[in-house]
């Protein structure tokens, strides 16, 4: 698991199709105490891309982490995604269609500690699998 310090957070990266193992964002949200997942990734609109929202947001949620998802851009391509660390009707994705643009997402301290403090998943796990949550 790769992970490293930027601006007082801390961030995980994994590629492509790993987060379709739940092991590797718990990982980096536990052991490495990562705030925000970046995933780049080329996930062409086959039968398969729907998938890559769903997982996003999951692993954003489960993990109470940021996930950004970086894709390529094009017609076959698109959707790169900012999901913040709770996912609801007013805690939504921010998403970029299939044209070349930028996407700010705006991680917060506070939202992170909230989400944390109320929807404390982590603390089910074992205490080596949650120290970070």
């Amino acid at each position: 698991a790769v992970s490293f310090s930027w601006r007082g957070g801390r961030l995980g990266v994994v590629i492509c199709a790993d987060m379709r193992y739940p092991e590797l964002a718990r990982t980096l949200a536990c052991d490495h105490g990562c705030d925000i997942i970046l995933q780049p990734t080329a996930f062409a609109r086959d039968i398969s891309f729907r998938t890559w929202k769903s997982f996003r947001e999951t692993r954003a949620v489960e993990n109470s982490v940021y996930w950004l998802g970086v894709n390529y851009s094009g017609e076959r391509f698109g959707c790169s995604s900012w999901t913040p660390p709770w996912v609801d009707e007013t805690h939504e994705p921010e998403v970029l269609g299939t044209e070349q643009g930028v996407l700010v997402g705006v991680a917060s301290r506070v939202e992170l500690q909230r989400v944390r403090r109320e929807l404390p998943f982590g603390r089910g796990r074992s205490s080596h699998h949650s120290a970070g949550l």
